[in-house]
């Protein structure tokens, strides 16, 4: 199950940063400090298939989806000028992926968290600083609050 992210009038409801390879966990985790430190919430997922995480920033409000996306690439700048040495090679894409509707399009799909079969092994759950699972995902989930 996934979620396309875009609406028709190009706003969308949250951001999503991707990372995968090998540095995933170190550059994950160095976003969500900066979100701390900005004081924006921000949900970190571990994939499915467990090799990559999702950072999710969720809005209040639908806001337009260029805001979010340079509400993204700020914080990625801001953790690169903190800690220039991580350099970002696990980041893959913003979701959504486009500041406007494609023509004919939806947009880009992402994989939504909390998967049957992948949370049965550990993957597609959020999880805390340590990238360990919360115990209880929805009671981690219930007193997020969005952005804005």
């Amino acid at each position: 199950m996934g979620v396309y992210p875009l609406l028709p009038d190009d706003t969308c409801w949250f951001l999503a940063a991707d990372f995968d390879e090998n540095e995933w966990r170190r550059d994950v985790l160095a976003l969500a400090e900066t979100c701390r430190r900005n004081q924006i919430p921000v949900a970190i997922e571990r994939s499915r298939s467990g090799n990559g995480a999702h950072a999710w920033i969720f809005f209040a409000d639908a806001v337009p989806a260029g805001s979010a996306r340079r509400l993204g690439v700020y914080l990625i700048s801001q953790t690169m000028e903190r800690l220039p040495e991580i350099g970002f090679k696990s980041y893959d894409r913003f979701f959504p992926s486009q500041d406007t509707m494609p023509s004919g399009g939806f947009g880009n799909l992402i994989a939504l968290p909390l998967q049957g079969r992948a949370r049965s092994a550990g993957n597609s759950v959020f999880v805390d600083e340590a990238l360990a699972p919360h115990p209880d995902q929805w009671a981690f989930l219930a007193p997020l609050r969005g952005l804005g």
